[in-house]
């Protein structure tokens, strides 16, 4: 595949994707409906995104994601794309979804993926796109028991023309649509028009994205979600600071939030945030007024059952490794035995006292309490920890700097003590639980910092002319470090793996990035007649209405 080649299927998937977003704008949205032309491009992006994983969850209950399915799905979404453009010609910013577009260039390419592509991302793609659901495969590789819809989206892009090549638009897509979103939150201002918290928010939003989360590679299944939820925090916050609800608003809320847990289960903790929004304005006995207001909440909870299905087909958990989660008599599940001592890995790697090389002795004593506190600043804190928030320290002192704060000014913090302190039990849950950056600890720590600092900018009552010179000079230097970044890893990619996207735009896949899919082969080669026996692992499958059951006699 040559570069043109690429540019051009990952342009089409772009355009499809978009097209999926239109008629979700259109006829599934209440509040944020398609006849209004303020909505951003970005948003109508994040829904085909959501819409498309929905699609893809519901899809596979019944048939394998092969080429015939993924084609159809592609260009229903361009003919969507097509005839939303021309029968109604939106007059969307087309210009900021432009350059966001031509800024990515560089990050799509890449040579090495993510570490855990290749343990088991490519193969619960190619598992979905293979097979229709299937339960108790965990028998074949424990990493099966991790769902995310990431899987799911990617598993629509596998096509002829694709192949496994584009498992990278997830994230991507994602950056390229919130970017539309923030760049036209910062530069749509008029000139007379008072700079709020909100914007400084979107200000340091665009650098969380661009500079600390740059490389793509790295995003696998927890970056996304985190980028996600800062713009969760920003629109709950907008909502939470009128009186009145900002019904447009809240929707985008609940579609996000939606998106977020079927991401990484355990971000429903996050929707602490979502149920102070909620009885602000409803009660808990006008719950059923609330459904009313917003029937886009049917498709969230679909969503998010499909994602628990899935979970509960594969580990016999609801939420894995959530033990409480698990149900002990399906005769095809993990077992809860075995989920308690993977959560105790689980912890146990969080907290710095295992990694591929080493193990703390007594690890159920290192981990209990606190002990693990001192040994965690040691091995992670430094320079993990470190590093990122002398990153966030430079950053606001830039921002001081360049809208040269006359006197520190809190006025208004009330308005804010509440949602600042759901970031505080958040972190302080992150901490004690999973104190790891990727497990959340990056937006968290992030938003601690820059919400105060956010309050103390605005309160300096600057209009955006005033101040569209600094304005100008952030957003340049954060689309210079971005491109450059990307552009210094791929010159490293080049003199390291010999990667030249000119010649070969793909990322790497060797052959034992199938050891998954192999080892389940092995067994089971034709999963059409499962009803085989192994006897050297004790494994037998058979079909029950239609499904393979895979489990241990």
């Amino acid at each position: 595949m040559n570069i043109i080649e690429f540019i051009v299927i990952f342009s089409v998937l772009l355009f499809s994707i978009i097209g999926y977003g239109l008629f979700f704008s259109k006829y599934l949205t209440s509040h944020n409906n398609f006849t209004k032309n303020n909505i951003s491009i970005g948003y109508i992006g994040i829904f085909g995104i959501f819409f498309s994983i929905l699609i893809s969850y519901f899809t596979n209950l019944i048939t394998p994601h092969n080429n015939l399915h993924n084609t159809i799905f592609l260009l229903i979404g361009i003919f969507f794309f097509i005839f939303f453009n021309l029968k109604y010609k939106k007059k969307f910013f087309l210009k900021y979804f432009i350059f966001s577009y031509l800024i990515s260039f560089f990050s799509i390419f890449y040579f090495k993926s993510h570490d855990d592509f290749s343990y088991y991302h490519l193969s619960s793609i190619i598992n979905i796109t293979e097979n229709k659901l299937e339960f108790g495969i965990h028998h074949f590789d424990i990493a099966f028991n991790h769902i995310s819809s990431i899987f799911h989206f990617h598993s629509l892009f596998k096509t002829f023309f694709t192949e496994n090549y584009f498992y990278q638009i997830g994230p991507l897509f994602i950056v390229i649509f919130i970017n539309t979103i923030l760049f036209e939150n910062i530069l749509k201002k008029k000139n007379n028009q008072s700079l709020d918290m909100s914007f400084y928010l979107n200000l340091f939003f665009l650098i969380f994205t661009n500079i600390f989360f740059y490389r793509l590679a790295e995003h696998g299944t927890d970056r996304s979600a985190q980028i996600l939820f800062f713009l969760t925090f920003i629109l709950s916050f907008l909502i939470l600071e009128t009186k009145k609800l900002s019904y447009d608003k809240f929707e985008i809320v609940l579609i996000l939030f939606a998106l977020i847990v079927s991401l990484k289960s355990f971000y429903i903790l996050y929707s602490i945030l979502l149920l102070v929004v909620y009885f602000k304005f409803f009660k808990l006995l006008n719950f059923s007024k609330f459904v009313k207001s917003f029937p886009v909440v049917y498709l969230c909870v679909i969503t998010i059952f499909l994602v628990s299905l899935n979970s509960l087909a594969v580990s016999g958990c609801f939420v894995y490794p959530v033990v409480f989660t698990c149900v002990e008599n399906f005769f095809w599940g993990y077992g809860k035995e075995k989920v308690i001592l993977a959560m105790e890995w689980y912890e146990l790697w969080s907290k710095a006292g295992a990694n591929p090389n080493l193990r703390v002795q007594n690890p159920t004593e290192y981990v209990d309490g606190l002990n693990w506190v001192s040994n965690w600043f040691d091995n992670y804190f430094f320079n993990k920890v470190s590093d990122f928030l002398l990153g966030i320290l430079f950053v606001i002192l830039i921002f001081l700097i360049s809208f040269r704060i006359k006197k520190i000014n809190l006025r208004n913090f009330k308005n804010l003590t509440f949602i600042y302190l759901i970031l505080i039990l958040l972190f302080i849950e992150w901490f004690l639980n999973h104190p790891t950056l990727r497990y959340g600890g990056y937006v968290l720590i992030y938003l601690i910092f820059v919400t105060p600092v956010s309050l103390i900018i605005s309160n300096q009552n600057y209009n955006f002319k005033e101040k569209k010179k600094p304005i100008k000079i952030i957003l340049s230097i954060v689309i210079l470090v971005f491109i450059s970044r990307n552009v210094n890893r791929l010159i490293t990619e080049n003199e390291i793996y010999n990667y030249n996207l000119f010649k070969n735009p793909v990322y790497n896949i060797q052959d034992q990035y199938f050891t998954m899919q192999n080892r389940k082969k092995t067994h089971f080669y034709n999963t059409k007649i499962c009803d085989l026996n192994n006897s050297k692992t004790n494994l037998k499958c058979k079909k029950i209405a239609g499904f393979n059951f895979y489990f241990k006699y």
